[in-house]
């Protein structure tokens, strides 16, 4: 466990992760305990441990009503009014606080099959609209490569504000929703989004951006986020580095598809995923979750981020896609032992008869 989470000491620390660390400690206790009424036990205890491992991924039903609230929010700091939409779930208690940026020219509207999936597990998703949205009349310029990587290194720095800014707004979000008054979970935070909304998740979750043409860095000194979660891959922007992973240090999903392109550079041309750790490496810093799925495209058939995409609507993609994700929050934010036993154990090849594949790095 310790090579795949990144947890290296002894101490039992609280968080994301720590259920790793807490299982591998129940286990020994318990194995100590039952050595003074016999050693025989110990083997009973694996064999029938084994009949309760999980093999399937647990995608549970929805669990709570969800609302959402539109409003704008004073970004005085960037002179403008960032439009947010947040989807919640009804009912008590604290929840995590989920932050979704979504894909260049889209908006946090257009995610409803994520985003309120999340809220009806119990999540709040809180969605801003970033400057180059279409609806806030943003075009992206074309004429030179040159220009269009100075105005998305803007854009990225941008959008990278907007998060940063959502996490300082939470008091202001709670009045302005009176019924998450207090039910805000500060301590658990992931940043999540869509295509260029996965770059600037993983921008604010450690990632370096790199202007190709000369060589300038964008970063970001947040660390309030704890957990990254991406749909669709964001690496064929020419911003990216070689090897984006390298710098998450967090628990990370990435669903994708073999179908997954989208228009990148001043040609519009389609490029593949990119966003995959290497085959060798047998260690890394923090767990990252790849969801593959057969046949998927960048929209979901326009079921996400744009309409006016051929199709068809993807329905089985998106449910694939969202129920995994929800199997990951459950299992990294919620310590929900049966998702990550699911996680660790289940076969998403057979559950989904060939239709997708999930491997840990």
């Amino acid at each position: 466990f310790q090579a795949e989470d990144g947890i290296r000491d002894l101490v039992r620390s609280r968080g994301l992760g720590d259920v790793y660390k807490r299982q591998v400690y129940n286990l020994f206790m318990s194995l100590f305990k039952k050595a003074h009424l016999g050693t025989f036990l110990i083997p009973l205890f694996f064999i029938s441990s084994c009949t309760v491992i999980e093999t399937e991924y647990v995608f549970s039903d929805s669990k709570y009503e969800v609302k959402e609230k539109k409003f704008l929010l004073d970004f005085q700091k960037l002179e403008k009014q960032l439009p947010v939409r947040v989807s919640y779930p009804v009912g008590e208690g604290q929840f995590p606080i989920i932050v979704f940026s979504h894909g260049n020219g889209s908006e946090g509207s257009m995610y409803k099959g994520f985003t309120d999936k999340w809220a009806s597990h119990g999540y709040v998703v809180i969605q801003p609209t970033h400057m180059d949205s279409s609806s806030l009349g943003f075009q992206m310029n074309r004429n030179s490569m040159r220009e269009m990587y100075q105005q998305m290194l803007f854009v990225t720095d941008s959008r990278r504000q907007d998060m940063s800014f959502i996490l300082d707004s939470l008091i202001e979000i709670e009045q302005l929703i009176p019924e998450l008054k207090n039910k805000l979970d500060q301590d658990e935070i992931i940043a999540a989004g869509h295509s260029m909304g996965a770059a600037t998740a993983m921008l604010v979750s450690g990632m370096t951006l790199v202007n190709p043409m000369d060589g300038y860095k964008e970063t970001s000194d947040e660390k309030r986020f704890d957990a990254l979660l991406m749909i669709s891959d964001p690496t064929n922007m020419a911003l990216m580095p070689p090897e984006p992973w390298k710098g998450v240090r967090i628990p990370t999903f990435i669903s994708t598809g073999t179908n997954d392109f989208s228009d990148v550079g001043s040609g519009r041309m389609s490029a593949p995923f990119t966003y995959q750790i290497p085959e060798n490496l047998l260690q890394s810093s923090s767990p990252h979750h790849f969801v593959l799925i057969e046949g998927a495209d960048h929209y979901m058939g326009g079921l996400i981020c744009r309409t006016d995409v051929p199709g068809p609507f993807q329905y089985e993609e998106l449910r694939i896609a969202s129920n995994m994700s929800v199997v990951f929050l459950d299992a990294y934010v919620k310590n929900n032992r049966k998702a990550l036993r699911s996680l660790r154990y289940g076969n998403l090849s057979v559950q989904t008869k060939g239709k997708a594949s999930h491997s840990l790095r």
